[in-house]
């Protein structure tokens, strides 16, 4: 039987690719941690200390594990505990890293969670990855062979996506996007680099002053985004002061169980992360029929954006892609949270200028963003699935 193993139920990228996998596989859905998980009390423990009762995990989840079972995990600790797991249970574990651990994991948590990929993951029966960027990590800094790992890309239920879309913005919104609006989603974290994108926004608005920037996702940079507004005399409303939003320039939605309704009513979708691993939230972009303008960081956007070029490669100048634009790759940095937009933001506000003024391009691309989204619909991706795992349901 084919289970399938995640964290928890949080709402993040690995966590709701593992459910709509496990929805459209017929799996057995399986969780470590909080309700109805293999350590139902484990939710509320530190990262570090989940790591240590690593032992417990995977006796855990090879009681409820047999021969003739194959256990796909997502996430390290469910990694690692599946392949800790097989060794008393006998189950097959395949594991899939969806993101870059030697840029992901620093510190106190870096010295926890690489060396146990280094040793771990070669006992898998089979390691996969989502982004060729991602394999490529773990072939370059954690020993595997090149060409021994299979990429599989992420999954999207386009169909969900376009019902999802429909629904009623919130209060207050519907003004803010009869605007010409710009949008990015995700965690507000370092990896982002949101700090860049608010200072091309504000010289976005120096030409453009009706525009306005939504950010959905929350995050530990968040004051400090905030504060950087105030900084750059860009208006912020804060969704979580509990008011609706008004006339002001940069809108802090929060995290929202449905981004589709928001996504769909935007002009163009600005991404400047620094890495990556498959970012979902690029092909919802897409899926929405949304023009996407990203850093072409390691690893994803190129893979999701221009798939016929080398994923391995990195733009050097701005480059037109059929859904939108790749622009070269921001320096990995700690948060700055100055005012003074360098000559790779200034370049980014230029071109999101031409964007903005030619509808007939936003068209075009946004019919073309649709197409690429079609290719990652589960059933599209089922059969890959069902291939590299060696089962037929």
């Amino acid at each position: 039987m084919l289970k399938i193993l995640v964290n928890s139920r949080f709402g993040g990228g690995a966590e709701i690719q593992a459910a709509l996998l496990a929805r459209t596989l017929g799996a057995e859905f399986l969780v470590l941690d909080g309700a109805g998980g293999l350590t139902p009390w484990g939710a509320g423990l530190p990262g570090a200390l989940k790591t240590l009762l690593l032992p417990h995990y995977a006796r855990r989840l090879a009681a409820v594990c047999g021969p003739g079972d194959t256990v796909l995990s997502f996430m390290q600790r469910s990694n690692f505990a599946n392949v800790l797991a097989a060794r008393a249970s006998g189950h097959r574990a395949v594991v899939c890293e969806v993101t870059q651990p030697s840029r992901e994991f620093t510190g106190l948590r870096g010295a926890l969670i690489k060396p146990l990929i280094r040793r771990l993951y070669p006992q898998a029966a089979l390691t996969l990855a989502n982004s060729r960027g991602n394999a490529r990590d773990l072939e370059e800094n954690f020993g595997f062979p090149p060409g021994k790992i299979k990429v599989i890309y992420n999954s999207c239920d386009t169909a969900a996506v376009a019902e999802q879309a429909a629904e009623t913005l919130p209060a207050g919104y519907d003004a803010v996007f009869r605007r010409p609006a710009l949008i990015t989603s995700g965690r507000l974290t370092a990896a982002k680099a949101h700090w860049r994108l608010l200072r091309i926004f504000a010289e976005v608005k120096k030409t453009v002053p009706e525009a306005a920037l939504v950010f959905l996702g929350e995050g530990e940079l968040k004051r400090g985004l905030l504060c950087q507004c105030e900084d750059l005399h860009l208006a912020a409303h804060d969704a979580g002061g509990g008011s609706g939003p008004g006339a002001e320039d940069v809108f802090f939605a929060g995290f929202q169980a449905n981004p589709f309704k928001f996504l769909a009513r935007a002009r163009l979708f600005a991404f400047t992360s620094l890495w990556e691993g498959l970012p979902n939230a690029v092909i919802e972009a897409l899926a929405c029929g949304l023009p996407v303008i990203s850093a072409d960081c390691r690893s994803g956007p190129r893979e999701l954006l221009a798939p016929g070029t080398d994923p391995l490669a990195a733009a050097a100048a701005p480059e037109a892609t059929a859904t939108g634009l790749l622009m070269p790759p921001f320096p990995a940095s700690p948060p700055e949270f100055g005012t003074d937009a360098d000559a790779q933001e200034k370049l980014w506000a230029e071109k999101i200028k031409e964007l903005l003024s030619d509808e007939a391009r936003l068209a075009r691309l946004g019919g073309a963003a649709r197409e690429r989204a079609a290719a990652f619909a589960p059933g599209a991706k089922k059969a890959e699935w069902l291939e590299a795992l060696g089962t037929d349901s």
